[in-house]
């Protein structure tokens, strides 16, 4: 029974009369809604004519004193299937002619169209017709306003109609049309999967049986005979077998002479793993050894990749998709071989393991020329700021001391322009501090000179001067062990992270806490605002693909936590006593 309805046949036919379902019942739905619309504007053209009629003939009947001829007319009238309820009104608004006798002579308060009162006065106002609808889907009301004689008296004919019924009448011609196509769908459905059976799936399951027999090591069954469709694809199986035969020994001829390590790992322990000979010259590890030590790769990375290339690994052997990822290989003391991993697996025959298998780049030259990239920003950033604190900031602090004589001289003759002046001089005042915090900012002395904690802080006044957000600078533990570029790489990190805080988070308070180790150190920023992740944003800022560059040459991970009470967190943690290295040829 499971097989049936996973069949090519059930799902073709099931999805043929689920198709036909619904395209019936969106053309039942358009139909209903084309014949209520169709009977509404039909009973509103006719309340409209007939109420026009009749307000026409009062007006002329009852002016030439024949209202037996009105009541004649008005008998006529409620012969009508429609019309429930039919009056005639004088000024007074009592009923001179009905459709029912009893109601003759009372006022329209007593009758049942009592709460027509209103729209009767309105139609007497601006002596036009009107046709609305009284209660909704039932009922529509037509009220038409006469002249009685040659003086200012105005009767007024008022009529009801059954609306229900036409709709109704309309809701069954559609529903009776669905359930004929309905009909015709399930008779022609069941034909069709009664061809489909015959036709397809009888040697549909023939060609499953020969390409389940396929295998590198095995020759496939005879092809199925015939010119038709599914016979031509039991012959191109054949013909693809052999065409896949010739591909692997290409392949492999193609792996022997890459200069990418290219390796593949059965799901059997028992089996020894592939590995290309670029694995020697890369990895300086015998490919023998892998034979009877099959983790003897791992011994050739760096102590800090070690678990999280085998966390990846168990991932594949999951069936997991892996993004790319780096990892250092240690080919001498002081010298690092950076690898650039891409994984696959391949799902087992028959619920066996997956095998998993991958490449690896040497990608140590990129990693040399972005180092050398984030020096030559570093430097243009101080040389920028250098520019900015001997030039632009001496001119502004020169025009301030011009604008201060300036103000003094207007203040001695009393001039009224003495006040703009002093604006003049706050605002100067302002742009040279503005503008020294820059130049810190670009290059901040204090980071050879004072340490890293005085840069941070220093950092922290600039943050809470420029955007007037609140930033606490908190730095605790023992003395920073690292070179001056890696504190200027920390540095450069919490400034582009505290400033896309400021920027665009939406924050209303900044918190740069740091914390040195004897072998790590840890750097986090903290705010109320919006989450950023540098490490996962696709963004093209520069300062974002400078802030990846960095943390890859600090060898450093990034971890974002959003928490209602602490806010948002973002921590950087950065190995101490393992700085990465490059090839330097």
């Amino acid at each position: 029974m499971r097989r049936a309805l996973t069949s090519l046949q059930f799902k073709v036919s099931a999805s043929i009369f689920l198709m036909g379902v619904v395209l019936i019942t969106l053309s039942a739905a358009r139909m209903t809604s084309r014949a209520i619309e169709s009977r509404h504007a039909r009973v509103v053209a006719h309340a409209s004519m007939e109420g026009g009629r009749l307000a026409g003939m009062a007006q002329h009947l009852i002016r030439r004193q024949a209202p037996h001829v009105m009541d004649l007319e008005l008998s006529y009238a409620s012969a009508q299937q429609d019309l429930e309820l039919g009056l005639i009104l004088d000024d007074t608004g009592r009923v001179r002619l009905s459709t029912r006798q009893d109601l003759r002579g009372l006022p329209l308060a007593e009758t049942p169209m009592a709460e027509a009162a209103e729209l009767v006065d309105q139609a007497r106002f601006s002596m036009e017709g009107r046709v609305v609808e009284a209660e909704a889907g039932t009922k529509m009301r037509a009220v038409f306003p006469f002249r009685e004689g040659l003086n200012e008296r105005r009767g007024c004919v008022l009529l009801d109609f059954d609306l229900e019924r036409p709709l109704d009448e309309g809701m069954a011609a559609a529903l009776h049309s669905s359930m004929v196509q309905g009909l015709a769908l399930a008779g022609g459905c069941l034909v069709l999967w009664l061809l489909l059976k015959v036709v397809v799936t009888e040697r549909v399951s023939m060609l499953v049986r020969q390409v389940e027999d396929i295998s590198l090591e095995s020759d496939p069954g005879a092809p199925l005979e015939g010119a038709d469709e599914i016979s031509r694809v039991s012959q191109a199986a054949s013909r693809t077998h052999a065409r896949l035969r010739q591909s692997e020994q290409r392949l492999r001829q193609v792996a022997a002479t890459m200069r990418d390590v290219f390796w593949l790992a059965p799901a059997e322990a028992a089996q020894e793993p592939y590995v290309n000979p670029a694995y020697q010259s890369v990895l300086k590890r015998d490919p023998a050894r892998l034979a009877a030590r099959r983790w003897d790769w791992l011994h050739a990375l760096a102590r800090e990749d070690r678990r999280p290339c085998l966390e990846r690994l168990r991932r594949l052997r999951s069936g997991e998709v892996v993004p790319e990822f780096e990892a250092r290989v240690v080919s001498s003391p002081g010298q690092t071989i950076w690898l650039r991993c891409r994984g696959f697996s391949v799902p087992g025959h028959a619920g066996a393991g997956r095998m998993v298998g991958g490449i690896a780049m040497d990608v140590s030259e990129r990693k040399m020329l972005d180092r050398r990239l984030l020096d030559t920003a570093e430097k243009e950033r101080q040389r920028v700021g250098v520019d900015l604190h001997d030039d632009l900031c001496q001119r502004l602090a020169a025009v301030l001391m011009k604008t201060g004589i300036l103000q003094a001289a207007l203040e001695r003759a009393e001039s009224p322009q003495q006040a703009l002046a002093a604006e003049l001089a706050r605002d100067l005042s302002e742009a040279t501090a503005l503008s020294r915090r820059f130049a810190r900012g670009l290059a901040p002395v204090s980071i050879e000179a004072l340490g890293l904690p005085a840069a941070l802080a220093d950092l922290g006044d600039f943050i809470s001067r420029a955007f007037n957000i609140p930033c606490r600078v908190e730095c605790t533990g023992a003395e920073l062990n690292c070179g001056a570029e890696t504190a200027t790489h920390i540095f450069r990190v919490a400034q582009e992270l505290a400033n896309n805080a400021a920027k665009h988070g939406g924050c209303s308070w900044i918190e740069i806490a740091f914390e040195a180790a004897a072998h790590e150190a840890r750097l986090r920023i903290r705010h109320d605002g919006r989450p950023y992740d540098p490490q996962h944003s696709q963004g093209d800022g520069m300062g974002m693909h400078l802030v990846r560059q960095r943390l890859d040459a600090l060898g450093a991970s990034l971890g974002v936590i959003c928490d209602e009470e602490s806010g948002v967190v973002q921590e950087c943690r950065i190995s101490l006593n393992d700085t990465p290295n490059t090839p330097t040829s």
